[in-house]
């Protein structure tokens, strides 16, 4: 990803783009109506890519103080109130943790700093912003010494660690191996003689003010690491900078590569690029972070991840299309292969027929003739299923005695009767088709003949047994029973006749019934 890595001193800002761990050529803006309106129009040529401010000032202040051990949103809120306390009239604050206290209540020991000239740096953020391009963050070179520190694996014995960029010269102590303070001073001259002379002097007043401020005990030693370029590295030397040092160590640029892996340019005789290294390979979370500067970034990474999302939508639609089209040629494939199978299983087919012998029959007739077999195996009568449903009622009626039964079939629900044609002896003369299953099945009449014993000249008893008979059988929806003849004829047109008197209980009573199945 593309960063855009902004070095911000008193004096001015360095703008420098990051690609693919590579810097471009640095541009340079002063601190001036001049430097502001070159700054806003060179941000015209990347509006889109973040921009990450590494400020390097002389009014940063640090603060080490104990808060209670608390969590969550309360922790959070008693940070806020105490940096509100400390830096009212800045919002560039932060707060960082470092450990906690090994007796008593066991505090938190936290590092408070702040940017106290925030108009100095609140000028280019608004420039910046009046462009809308998303600010990734503002970061402190001080608090990025830790890295390099870490880096070096230097313990936690008392040590000063002094850096010489292009803002001036820097020194941050350290112990514990945690950050105490930092100070900036301004170079008037790089001739490494001057910044050696400097450099002495300042780090006396720093030693005078450890031992005052009793960071540094007395006749405890300080170790110094100093990072420069090796001119200024010799003159610091030669003018017996560490001489009370127990130990002391010189990094110029060459060494600077092999210990911390990044760049640092030979032809500068500051190491600007070495922290602007470190923050964009591993960038921390902002130091000195506002809402309203957050914002953009939070929009253009929003616009990133849908960039993303739509990226991978658009591959998965090709991934999918492609899949799709590979399926559909395979799908033609298929089909062509089919068919060059249908083609060769039609030419032998018509071969074979070619060379039978010529058959008398048609081949249309001899299918006609199969169907026709099949319809009338189907649709065949049989008086099977009928005669199953009458046993299957007559054997709950003890009653009725069965005297003769005769079965025929029709292609008429209400067929005429055969006069004088024995009613067991099966089929009309002319037989329809209809009546061997062609096309539908037929239906089929039962004549049903019995008595009734003992009758014990019970004539109501007699027509009940009939009725429930009759009623059983048209349970089943297909069968439809009409009565012949009565055990006794009420029509009111028949008079009625018989012998008073006669006892005689074993005297039978006969019915008839026609009973009809439809398909």
């Amino acid at each position: 990803m593309r960063k855009h890595l902004f070095y911000l001193t008193n004096s001015g800002l360095t703008a420098r783009m990051w690609q693919r761990g590579r810097f471009s050529d640095a541009q340079t803006f002063q601190n001036d109506e001049a430097g502001w309106e070159a700054l806003s129009a060179y941000l015209t040529a990347s509006l889109h890519v973040p921009i990450f401010i590494l400020v390097d000032l002389i009014e940063e202040d640090f603060h080490r103080d104990t808060i209670p051990h608390v969590i969550g949103r309360t922790r959070k809120n008693l940070i806020e109130r105490r940096l509100l306390q400390l830096y009212r009239d800045t919002p560039f604050r932060h707060a960082s943790n470092q450990g906690r206290e090994k007796t008593g209540r066991k505090d938190d020991f936290m590092l408070f700093n702040a940017l106290t000239n925030a108009p100095l740096l609140k000028t280019w953020v608004d420039i910046i912003l009046n462009r809308q391009v998303p600010i990734a963050g503002v970061y402190s070179t001080a608090l990025l010494c830790s890295a390099l520190f870490k880096k070096l694996k230097l313990g936690k014995e008392p040590m000063l660690f002094i850096t010489h960029q292009s803002a001036g010269l820097r020194q941050s102590f350290f112990n514990d191996g945690y950050l105490r303070f930092s100070r900036l001073t301004v170079l008037p001259s790089q001739d490494p003689e001057e910044v050696a002379e400097i450099a002495r002097t300042e780090i006396e007043k720093t030693r005078l003010f450890l031992a005052n401020t009793r960071q540094l005990q007395r006749g405890e030693a300080l170790h110094i690491v100093a990072l420069d370029n090796a001119e200024t590295l010799s003159s610091m030397q030669a003018q017996n900078s560490f001489v009370e040092s127990v130990d002391y160590r010189c990094i110029d640029p060459s060494e600077a590569r092999r210990t911390f892996g990044h760049m640092a340019e030979r032809d500068q005789r500051v190491f600007d690029t070495l922290f602007l290294n470190v923050l964009a390979t591993n960038t921390p979370t902002s130091h000195y972070a506002v809402q309203e500067q957050s914002h953009a970034y939070t929009l253009w990474k929003a616009r990133i991840i849908m960039y993303f999302l739509s990226g991978a939508m658009l591959v998965g639609s090709l991934f999918w299309s492609g899949a799709n089209a590979l399926d559909a040629i395979d799908a033609t494939n298929q089909v062509k292969l089919l068919q060059t199978e249908s083609a060769q299983n039609e030419r032998r087919y018509r071969e074979i027929v070619a060379s039978m012998p010529a058959a008398e029959i048609n081949p249309h007739d001899m299918k006609s003739a199969v169907d026709l077999h099949e319809m009338i195996t189907n649709n065949r009568s049989t008086p099977e299923q009928i005669l199953q449903e009458i046993s299957r009622v007559l054997n709950r009626s003890p009653q009725l005695y069965l005297e003769e039964l005769s079965w025929e079939v029709s292609d008429n629900i209400n067929p005429p009767a055969a006069a004088g044609t024995p009613a067991v002896q099966g089929a009309p003369t002319s037989l329809s088709a209809s009546l061997i299953g062609v096309p539908v099945r037929p239906f089929e009449v039962v004549q049903m003949k019995g008595e009734i014993r003992p009758f014990k000249n019970d004539y109501r008893s007699a027509l009940d047994i009939v009725k429930q008979f009759s009623d059983a059988l048209m349970m089943d929806k297909h069968i439809q029973v009409s009565t012949v003849r009565e055990p006794i004829d009420i029509r009111s047109s028949v008079a009625l006749s018989g012998q008073a008197g006669n006892l005689d209980n074993n005297t039978p009573v006969r019915f008839e019934l026609k009973i009809t199945w439809s398909p």
